[in-house]
């Protein structure tokens, strides 16, 4: 890698100093291939990237690679100064870490000056679960198949957004009515159930349109919208980022919509700036304002997606089930990690210390086995 030997302007003398800015940058390039090697997401990767990339510029010229503990609190320090999210800050924190361990296995540095770095203990923050009629209420806000479909989808099986704009039609067997997920977080496929609400929330949906991808939610394309208003036919269109509004003609000219069609395309062949959008995946975006609109809608306020796998694993908990098999549909590696996207609510709690506590009450006398 190279480096440039800037004068310092601050220095009468004008001596040289070596400049690491240009290696600092390969080495973050460097990086984020070291983090795909691993196979980790691509948001996973970009957010880790921005982190150390922040870090990087706070150095100015100085070597990251030399970088010592003072360097990092004072980069901590200067976040937490601009009111920076305690959840931010441990981000930053987790990807100095990486940075730092990647650092140590190419042999650049053999000191690591995050080892010896306190990570900052966030608040227990216990979140609302949706309860049952919560769920419900929200499923009946959808306003189509697709959103009704979404939402008993991630209710049903519990998968995470990212794993829902992946699955494929052909990774679903509605006999058994079950889902494989290909691996994602994790790295390991899992399978999934559904039942027979989301099996006819999903039927219904397929029944309007079929897939091109080969995805069970799949963004239509979008070539231009007709319309009939007044007996003439409109198209609606994008142009350039820009929303478009033609008239194409009578309905006594055009009688039929294949005809309509024809002289749409006609147009567009001639106006500059027009892309047609192929069928394509849905972002995680997407199906995270479908399903906010809905709670909105349903008067339950913003709802994300993941409330759903939460309400997912809280409600089977809640009926009964063994936090292991909640661990293995979750796709958890630990079964602590599926503790925390369980909430037990108060009047379960009490029932359940009633019913098996020794002590309880009405329960003094049974005899201790």
């Amino acid at each position: 890698m190279s480096e440039s030997m800037p004068y310092d302007r601050n220095d009468s003398r004008a001596v040289p100093v070596r400049s690491f800015a240009k290696s600092n940058q390969e080495l973050v390039a460097a990086f984020d291939r070291y983090l795909e090697s691993r196979g980790l997401k691509a948001s996973t990767r970009v957010a880790y990237g921005k982190s150390v990339l922040a870090f990087v510029e706070s150095l100015a010229s100085a070597s990251v690679a030399e970088a010592d503990r003072t360097a990092i609190r004072k980069f901590l320090s200067d976040l937490l100064g601009r009111a920076i999210g305690s959840n931010t800050i441990r981000r930053h924190t987790c990807a100095l870490r990486s940075f730092f361990k990647f650092l140590r296995l190419t042999g650049l540095t053999r000191h690591d000056p995050t080892l010896a770095l306190s990570q900052r203990k966030l608040p227990r923050r216990i979140p609302r679960v949706l309860t049952i009629d919560e769920v419900d209420r929200l499923i009946a806000a959808a306003k189509n198949p697709l959103e009704a479909a979404v939402a008993e989808f991630l209710y049903a099986t519990g998968v995470r957004v990212s794993e829902l704009v992946a699955v494929r039609l052909e990774n679903i067997d509605f006999a058994e009515r079950t889902v494989r997920v290909e691996k994602e977080k994790g790295g390991k496929d899992r399978i999934v159930l559904f039942g027979s609400k989301a099996d006819a929330a999903i039927r219904k949906m397929l029944a309007l349109r079929s897939p091109k991808t080969g995805l069970l939610f799949e963004a239509p394309a979008y070539i231009g919208h007709l319309f009939v208003k007044n007996g003439s036919w409109y198209a609606q269109f994008y142009a350039k980022s820009r929303r478009c509004l033609k008239t194409l003609g009578r309905v006594s000219d055009l009688p039929t919509h294949a005809e309509a069609r024809r002289a749409l395309d006609r147009i567009l062949a001639t106006t500059p700036g027009y892309r047609p959008h192929p069928a394509r995946p849905y972002t995680d975006a997407h199906i995270r304002r479908i399903v906010n609109q809905m709670g909105i809608r349903a008067g339950i306020g913003r709802v994300y997606p993941h409330a759903l796998r939460r309400a997912f694993a809280t409600h089977l908990l809640e009926g009964g089930a063994d936090l292991r098999v909640i661990q293995d549909l979750l796709g958890h590696e630990r079964v602590t990690t599926t503790a925390l996207y369980t909430s037990l609510s108060v009047m379960t709690l009490k029932e359940i210390h009633t019913r098996c506590h020794p002590t309880a009450e009405g329960n003094e006398h049974v005899p201790k086995k």
